[in-house]
């Protein structure tokens, strides 16, 4: 719950004044073995804390994971190598979606904004399908329109002529390569526009070639993340993309 979300559940009389200091005087940080869940950093920024899972062990993800899931209504997981043990542990009383690269455990909110999501290639499907699964997590309604290159220029106009229909506030583009996907669609578009390079292509400099591409593109609407920087694309296309509560 955000600093938002508190001030209309005050509004609509569904918590008092007292509850609304409570939340916000609360420490920042609850401290647990070792570790420390900043279990409220959504309520301070709109962005949740997301446990980045490599290197951590399964038992160090299930306590920082369930510390979260006792002040939130779901927690976000990314690049952990235990998925299916997290999944065999949390699946008996909670809904969990995953993909290769990500993990949501808990309820997913219902959809305030949408986003359009576009990949150049099949290739690129572990970074869209973290983008995707992060955006539902976050409340906002990826429109997800994968292998859209411009080899084929039309599948890409196909594709933004069906967002802007329907009012996205910002597209993410996915593509390796030499990237040129990110260019074209924000020469299309009057939206600011999220460019992920991805490690996909052929030999020399593989992804950094995407990345370079990307960062010398001429079109000024168009910013970007680190290679197969999916979370980060999607946290700051919900922070883009999503409706105050």
């Amino acid at each position: 719950m955000n600093i938002d979300q508190l001030l209309t559940l005050f509004e609509q009389g569904k918590m008092s004044r007292q509850d609304v200091r409570w939340r916000l005087s609360s420490a920042w940080l609850d401290t647990l073995d070792g570790q420390i869940a900043d279990v409220n950093r959504q309520l301070r920024s709109r962005i949740p804390e997301i446990i980045y899972g490599e290197y951590k062990t399964f038992q160090q993800i299930v306590e920082l994971a369930e510390h979260t899931l006792s002040k939130n209504s779901n927690v976000i997981v990314s690049r952990a190598s235990c998925t299916q043990e997290l999944i065999a542990h949390f699946t008996p009383g909670l809904p969990v979606v995953h993909s290769e690269r990500v993990l949501v455990v808990g309820r997913l909110p219902q959809a305030a904004g949408a986003v359009l999501l576009i990949s150049g290639g099949t290739s690129d499907h572990a970074v869209v399908r973290e983008i995707e699964l992060v955006l539902q997590a976050l409340g906002i309604q990826p429109l997800v329109y994968e292998d859209r290159g411009i080899a084929h220029p039309g599948r890409v106009v196909d594709a933004v002529r069906h967002g802007l229909k329907e009012q996205v506030r910002c597209v993410v583009a996915v593509a390796g390569m030499e990237a040129s996907l990110a260019t074209f669609v924000s020469a299309l578009v009057p939206l600011p526009v999220i460019g992920v390079p991805t490690s996909v292509g052929y030999g020399y400099k593989a992804g950094e070639s995407a990345l370079i591409s990307m960062l010398s593109s001429c079109t000024p609407n168009l910013a970007v993340v680190n290679i197969d920087g999916g979370v980060r694309a999607a946290v700051l296309a919900y922070l883009i993309g999503g409706t105050l509560k």
